[in-house]
């Protein structure tokens, strides 16, 4: 059986091999946190509309079954098509000021 105070995490980077690995449920907010600092500086220089850093995605049931980390600059259109049709999910994400 699992050890539910561990949680699967994976990073997508654009390049690259995924990284992925198990981390203490009680340290996601704090990685996310840093993922955001990133996605904030990523979407000043890119001046893209968006930037996605995280996904938390759940099992039907509604339990959470892993986080997953990015730093995905994204247009409005790309946003619209990639990120709005997901379901079971928690996206995070920042977007420009409009």
């Amino acid at each position: 059986m699992s050890d539910p105070s561990l949680i699967r995490w994976s990073f997508w980077p654009k390049v690259g091999p995924v990284e992925y690995g198990k981390m203490p449920r009680k340290k996601m907010q704090e990685n996310l946190q840093r993922f955001e600092v990133e996605a904030r500086k990523l979407l000043a220089e890119t001046g893209a509309d968006h930037v996605v850093y995280g996904r938390k995605l759940y099992t039907e049931d509604g339990e959470l079954e892993e986080i997953r980390f990015y730093l995905v600059p994204m247009t409005d259109e790309e946003f619209e098509k990639k990120v709005v049709p997901l379901k079971s999910q928690q996206v995070y994400a920042v977007h420009k000021m409009k």
